[in-house]
Formats: structure tokens, C-alpha cells, sequence
């Protein structure tokens, strides 16, 4: 007797629409955990003790950035990035600023049962030339390895897309441009192609010219800006 097999199901595909929306907001996750990097929050050392573990997490990078001054910085998480600026009254005896520094640290933490580890480095310090000069670099700036890597796999994944469209709005000279040289266009992209992300209407999008494409760059880089401002302002 011969059996026939059920009917398959149709497969179930993500639409691109979510697609983007989670590359969309890796990208910004990204963006402002660099940000907040590169932005700590400006504490003093009760702060430090309390953020201390009893297992001497996390990790405190210490450095001394003058002939009085000591700069201290750790992360609790996801923009939790903090830095403390200790200023001596004056010319640090032996052993030096970073090791007074320390041993200060250490006898408060100690007295409340907790450990501080000490990094004598900075976490910042090979970053520098062409990394601070074209955006698309700054992906340096994320100190979480799994968001880092999700970063660099969502940028690639726009690049990717952009050559392999089949009716792209703008020509895909332009968006390469856009993401390379400034970074924002990562995110103009997965806003515009191959439609609105939330369209007004349902009616088909307009083309894009080169124009139009260093406008929505260009604002969006103004965004990327004002929210810059605002967080330096917060921290300050």
C-alpha cells in the first residue's frame, strides 16, 4: 500500500523588517556603550569601594596622568563605566601617586570585607590614528566582547546587504560611503532600504539620490552628536 507524505509547510521566514530592527538596535546598543566608554561617569573612591566585590571584581585600571594625578576607571556593566580623577596637593612621595593611590583604596575596601584588583594600564591606550578618524572604527570602543562581536557582525551584515539587493533605493556606491567614511550610514541604511523602516504609507518608496542619501547621513550624524553632548553633559 502506498503512502503519501503530508503536505509540507510553507517555511517560515523572519521578515526583513524585524531583521533590521534587531541590527538597528545592536548597532545603537553598540554605539552608546562606546560611548559611555569612552564617557565615564565621574565618581569619587566611596563609589569605587562600593562597587567592589568580595571576589576583587571588577577589574580597576589605574594610571598616572600627571605629576599629580591619578585616573582610576572600571565598569559595572552595560554603560556602567566609571572613572575617578585623584589630585595630590602636592609631588607624591615614594612609591609613587598610583601605589598611594591603591594602598588608599584598599585599606577602605578592606574595612567594609572587600577586594579591589588593580590593573596598572589603560584599556584605551593602542586605540588612537585612524580609529578616532573614521567612525566605522569605533567599534574598538565597546569593552563588552559579546556586544563587540555583534557590532562587527551586524556591520557586516549591512555590507553584505548592500551589495547583494536586487532594487535598491540609492546605488550602493553611495551607501558604501555613507557606512565607511562616516559610521552613521550603518544606521541611515537599515532605516531607508529597501523601504522606510516604519512607513508612512503603503505606497512604493521614492528612489534615493546621492543627495538625499548625504542628507539622511548627515542627520543622522547629527543625532549620533547631540546625544554625545548630552551624555558628556550628564556625566560631567
Amino acid at each position: 500500500m502506498k503512502t503519501t507524505s503530508p503536505p509540507s509547510r510553507p517555511a517560515r521566514h523572519i521578515p526583513d523588517r524585524v531583521l533590521r530592527a534587531v541590527a538597528l538596535l545592536v548597532l545603537l546598543a553598540g554605539m552608546l556603550s562606546g560611548m559611555s566608554s569612552l564617557l565615564p561617569a565621574q565618581v569619587g573612591v566611596s563609589d569605587l569601594v562600593r562597587d567592589a566585590g568580595r571576589d576583587g571584581s571588577p577589574v580597576v585600571h589605574v594610571r598616572q596622568t600627571g605629576l599629580l594625578e591619578v585616573r582610576a576607571s572600571w565598569s559595572t556593566g552595560f554603560l556602567g563605566d566609571k572613572e575617578i580623577t585623584h589630585r595630590f596637593t602636592g609631588l607624591p612621595p615614594s612609591p609613587g601617586g598610583v601605589r598611594i593611590f591603591e594602598g588608599t583604596v584598599r585599606r577602605q575596601a578592606r574595612a567594609q570585607g572587600r577586594t579591589v584588583t588593580f590593573a596598572e594600564d589603560d584599556p584605551l591606550a593602542d586605540l588612537g590614528g585612524l580609529s578616532l578618524l573614521l567612525p566605522v572604527l569605533h567599534w574598538q570602543f565597546i569593552p563588552q566582547a559579546w556586544l563587540r562581536w555583534s557590532v562587527i557582525a551586524c556591520g557586516l551584515a549591512v555590507l553584505a546587504a548592500i551589495a547583494m539587493r536586487d532594487r535598491p533605493r540609492a546605488n550602493p556606491g553611495y551607501w558604501y560611503v555613507s557606512c565607511l567614511v562616516t559610521g552613521a550610514g550603518f544606521l541611515t541604511y537599515l532605516w531607508c532600504e529597501p523601504r522606510p523602516l516604519w512607513p508612512r504609507t503603503t505606497e512604493d518608496p521614492r528612489p534615493l539620490g546621492g543627495v538625499r542619501v548625504t542628507v539622511y547621513t548627515l542627520a543622522t550624524s547629527a543625532a549620533v552628536a547631540l546625544t554625545i553632548i548630552g551624555l558628556a553633559a550628564l556625566r560631567a
